[in-house]
């Protein structure tokens, strides 16, 4: 059983749900983006997803966006990050850590990707634009290397293709609350949750829910269908506020996002 398999069974146990938080990686810089993620993990976060900075984040909103253009001013490279995520995983090992980019951040490293993410214990992989064709391949190397390969679902996703990506995936699966980016303002409607619980009917794997989560209140209504709630810009959008991590102020900002949304999936 890896990491992802005993966050999920761990709280289910326990009648729980997860927080799972999104940051960009080298952002305000590389230094800063450990200790946010040592930090959020202290914090009782779940699951962590670092994003990998890219040129174009097509599905991004404004503030992630913001957030990207920040890391890639550092000149952050996939194995800066790597090496970054192996020094935190030395101290937490058991708190899976979740890479999210785009098809050509992965590809930099080509053959050798699996490999490293291995080395580096990387528990889990979301490629926003990965092809479906090279779905199941991806699939079956990343879990060769005990990698988790979780895929998106959106609300103009087709049924069909709901049991297709299922098929491919591991983990636990990715639900898009809304038309757009991230960022946008999210309505919980009946017709949302009803998606979200016709998808857990099909599938053993866990659904989070993430795109529009910003505060205890979206959280509380989406973790109640779903298996956890994934936030990234409420907290991107603070991290943009400030030049580093040693300002006291974004510590005590982030960490009081964490506990409202703590007090929403409770």
């Amino acid at each position: 059983m890896n990491n992802i398999e005993k966050v999920f069974k761990s709280l289910k146990k326990n009648n729980s749900k997860a927080l799972i938080t999104y940051s960009v990686a080298g952002d305000p810089d590389l230094g800063s983006s450990e200790e946010i993620i040592r930090n959020f993990i202290s914090s009782g976060v779940d699951i962590i997803e670092v994003g990998v900075p890219f040129s174009d984040p097509m599905a991004e909103g404004p503030s992630i966006q913001l957030g990207h253009e920040r890391a890639l001013k550092n000149n952050i490279s996939l194995l800066n990050i790597l090496e970054m995520c192996s020094k935190i995983k030395m101290d937490f090992p058991e708190t899976p850590i979740v890479l999210m980019g785009y098809m050509n951040n992965f590809l930099s490293l080509k053959d050798n990707l699996f490999k490293e993410l291995k080395k580096n214990k990387i528990d889990g992989l979301i490629i926003v634009d990965l092809p479906y064709i090279e779905s199941e391949e991806f699939l079956k190397k990343l879990n060769e290397e005990g990698v988790d390969l979780i895929r998106l679902i959106s609300p103009t996703t087709t049924d069909e293709r709901i049991s297709k990506i299922i098929a491919s995936s591991s983990g636990y699966l990715y639900y898009i609350s809304l038309k757009g980016v991230t960022g946008s303002n999210l309505k919980v409607s009946e017709e949302l949750e009803k998606r979200v619980s016709k998808i857990k009917k099909q599938t053993n794997l866990p659904v989070v829910v993430g795109f529009g989560i910003k505060d205890a209140e979206t959280a509380n209504k989406m973790s109640k269908c779903s298996d956890g709630v994934v936030v990234g810009s409420k907290l991107v959008e603070e991290i943009g506020k400030h030049s580093s991590f040693e300002d006291n102020l974004l510590k005590q900002n982030l960490m009081s996002i964490i506990e409202d949304l703590k007090v929403g999936i409770s």
